[in-house]
């Protein structure tokens, strides 16, 4: 009887025994609702901000002269009034969307890009129109 070299523990194992190996394909994350959401929120509040800017300014381009400040008229001081109330108003959305964005951003089991764009414009346009408040309040 001749005797076999001895064979390495891989070898010696049957096709049927060894480790199967599969392939798991990587789960496709989705884009986060509370990040998308942010993200056109934050593009609504720019858009009302820059509504209210120029109407603001038109507004108020009929009584600065360079004679002076003249009167509003009281229908004048109703209509700056109301634009002040939907300032307010797209204020809260920005703050709305930076919080979405916030909290979109912290989710583990979806893409966090939209959630992550979305807080950074809310928060950078609510900072700037939160600098732009005190300074016009504070003369």
């Amino acid at each position: 009887m001749k005797k076999q070299p001895p064979s390495s523990p891989a070898e010696s194992k049957e096709p049927s025994q060894q480790p199967k190996i599969t392939f798991i394909p990587p789960v496709e994350k989705k884009h986060s609702g509370l990040g998308i959401t942010s993200f056109i929120l934050s593009v609504i509040s720019l858009i009302g901000y820059i509504i209210m800017a120029s109407l603001g300014s038109v507004m108020l381009q009929a009584y600065v002269t360079p004679e002076g400040v003249h009167q509003p008229t009281q229908e004048a001081i109703e209509a700056m009034t109301s634009l002040a109330a939907v300032f307010f108003i797209i204020a809260g959305i920005n703050l709305i969307g930076f919080i979405l964005g916030m909290v979109g951003a912290f989710s583990k089991k979806q893409k966090k890009s939209y959630s992550i764009i979305g807080a950074i414009i809310n928060g950078v346009v609510l900072i700037t129109i939160l600098i732009i408040f005190l300074v016009v309040l504070n003369g």
